[in-house]
C-alpha cells in the first residue's frame, strides 16, 4: 500500500493507493481500459452462453468503476454477476482478485505470500482446479464445429464502437483492439460453420479488415493497402458489393494521400462501377473521384463527380443531413459530402463554390465532436482565403492555428498533409510574422510526430 502526501493550507494530507491482485494482473497483461472492456465483454458473452443467462451478456464496466478497482478504492466485492465474469476472465476467485498484496509481488497466483488464511485458501483452490466455466470454454475450443455466437456478437459490438468513437479516440488506441477482433474472426473462419454462419463471419471479417485499412491510412502506414485487399477478398467470397465498394473507397483514400491521384481515381471508379446507384457510390464519387480528379487538374470531371454525388444523395431516403462518422459503413450524410466537395473546389481554386460549401457545412461541423473534421474544414477555408483576389494572410494563418488546436496536438496524416500544403501556399508571404509563426508551430508538431 502506498501513501502519497500533498501540502495544503492545513498541513499535509494523503491519498491511499491499495495495490490489489487485479491491478497487478492488469499491469502484467498491459491492458488499457478499452482493451479490458473487450476481454470483459467476451467473457460475459461466454458465460451467458455457457449458463443460458442472457442478462450476463449486457454487463459492462464504467471507466469510473475501473479506476476505483485500479486504485483499490473498493469496499467489499463488486456485484455477484460482475464477480462471476471477472473470475471467468482471470480464472481467479474474486476474493483473491481484490485482496491487498505487496506492490512488488508477482501477479501469478501461488507466488505471493498472503497474510490472511481465507485468501490463501481461495488462492490454493484457484491453483489446483480450473473454474467450471473455463473448463467448458476450453472443451468447446477443441471442437470448432459451430460459429461462436458470443464472438460474432463481440465483433459486431466492436465495429459499432469503433464507428462511434473513432474520431474522438483515434487509430493509435483503437487499432490494437480491432486487431484482436480480426484474429478472433480469422480463427472462426478456420473452423467449420454452416453456410449462413460463414457468410456472417466473412462479412464481419471483411469490415474489420476495412476498418484497420482506414486506420492505417490515417497513420500513413503501407499496411492500409494490404488490409483493404484482404477486405475485398473476404467480401468477394460472399458477393458483398457494398463492403467491396467501401474497401475500394478506403484504398482510394490511401492512394490520394500518397499523391497517386490517377490510381486513387481508378480505385474509386472501380467501386462506382460495381453499383452506380448504391449509397456507397456517394463516398466513392465525392471523396474518391472528385478530389483525385481535382488534383489532376480535370475540372470538368471533378465537378461532374460532385454533381453525381449530390444527385445520388437526393435520391437516398432518410439521408442524414449532419456530419456522419468518417469511418462509418453507412452512406455519407450531406454535411460529409459537402465537406469533401469543399476540398475538391479548393484544389480547383474555385473560391466561390468553396465558400458556398464552407457556409453550408459550418454549423454541422462546429456542432459535431469530430476534431479532425473541424481541423480539415478550417484548413480548406484557409487555403481558399489565400486563393482569393485579395488574400487575407493573417486570417488564413489564424485558421491554420485553429485547425492545429482542434486536432488536439496529435493530428492524423490528412491534417498534417493539408497543413503543410497551406504552409507552401503561404510561402509568398514568408516575410510576415503570422506565416513564420505558423511555420514554427507546424515544424515543431511534425518533429514530435516523427519521433513517436
Amino acid at each position: 500500500m502506498y501513501r502519497f502526501l500533498f501540502s495544503g493550507g492545513g498541513g499535509e494530507w494523503g491519498v491511499m493507493l491499495r495495490v490489489t491482485r487485479f491491478r497487478l494482473l492488469i499491469q502484467q497483461r498491459h491492458l488499457s481500459f478499452a482493451t479490458f472492456l473487450i476481454h470483459f465483454g467476451r467473457s460475459s458473452l461466454e458465460l451467458a452462453r455457457l449458463h443460458d443467462e442472457p442478462r450476463l451478456a449486457n454487463l459492462t464496466i464504467s471507466s469510473r468503476t475501473y479506476d476505483r478497482w485500479m486504485t483499490g478504492d473498493i469496499k467489499g466485492l463488486p456485484a455477484h454477476d460482475v464477480c462471476r465474469v471477472l473470475e471467468h476472465m482471470f480464472d481467479v476467485a474474486a476474493e483473491v482478485l481484490f485482496a491487498t498484496v505487496h506492490a512488488d509481488s508477482t501477479p501469478l497466483s501461488g507466488a505471493v505470500p498472503l497474510s490472511q488464511p481465507a485468501e490463501q485458501s481461495a488462492l490454493a483452490g484457484a491453483d489446483l482446479w480450473d473454474s467450471p466455466g473455463r473448463i467448458r470454454a476450453q472443451t468447446k475450443e477443441l471442437f470448432p464445429d459451430e460459429t461462436e455466437a458470443a464472438d460474432v456478437h463481440l465483433a459486431q459490438a466492436a465495429i459499432e464502437r469503433v464507428v462511434q468513437q473513432y474520431e474522438v479516440v483515434g487509430p493509435e488506441r483503437l487499432g490494437p483492439e480491432v486487431r484482436i477482433v480480426r484474429r478472433m474472426l480469422h480463427g472462426l473462419l478456420r473452423g467449420r460453420q454452416s453456410q449462413a454462419d460463414r457468410q456472417q463471419v466473412c462479412r464481419l471479417a471483411a469490415r474489420v479488415s476495412g476498418l484497420l485499412g482506414y486506420m492505417a491510412v490515417n497513420t500513413g502506414s503501407e499496411a492500409a493497402f494490404a488490409y483493404c485487399e484482404e477486405a475485398v477478398a473476404l467480401a468477394r467470397e460472399i458477393n458483398d458489393n457494398s463492403t467491396i465498394a467501401w474497401a475500394l473507397g478506403t484504398t482510394s483514400l490511401g492512394l490520394y494521400y500518397a499523391e497517386r491521384y490517377a490510381e486513387a481515381d481508378a480505385a474509386a471508379a472501380a467501386g462506382v462501377g460495381l453499383a452506380p446507384a448504391s449509397p456507397q457510390a456517394i463516398r466513392l464519387l465525392v471523396n474518391g473521384r472528385a478530389r483525385a480528379l481535382a488534383r489532376l487538374g480535370d475540372r470538368k470531371g471533378a465537378v461532374q463527380a460532385i454533381g453525381q454525388a449530390l444527385e445520388l444523395s437526393d435520391r437516398q431516403p432518410g439521408l442524414v443531413s449532419g456530419l456522419t462518422s468518417c469511418i462509418s459503413f453507412e452512406p455519407y450524410g450531406m454535411a460529409r459530402t459537402l465537406s469533401n466537395a469543399l476540398t475538391a473546389y479548393v484544389s480547383l481554386a474555385d473560391t466561390a463554390r468553396a465558400g458556398e460549401c464552407a457556409d453550408a457545412v459550418d454549423a454541422h461541423v462546429m456542432a459535431s465532436d469530430s476534431a479532425w473534421s473541424k481541423a480539415l474544414v478550417r484548413l480548406d477555408v484557409a487555403s481558399s482565403v489565400l486563393q482569393g483576389a485579395a488574400p487575407d494572410v493573417e486570417h488564413a494563418m489564424q485558421l491554420g492555428h485553429e485547425a492545429l488546436d482542434a486536432a488536439a496536438g496529435k493530428p492524423i496524416q490528412s491534417i498534417l498533409k493539408r497543413a503543410r500544403e497551406l504552409r507552401v501556399q503561404a510561402s509568398r508571404w514568408d516575410d510576415l510574422h503570422p506565416v513564420r509563426e505558423f511555420d514554427e508551430r507546424l515544424s515543431s508538431l511534425t518533429m514530435s510526430r516523427s519521433s513517436e
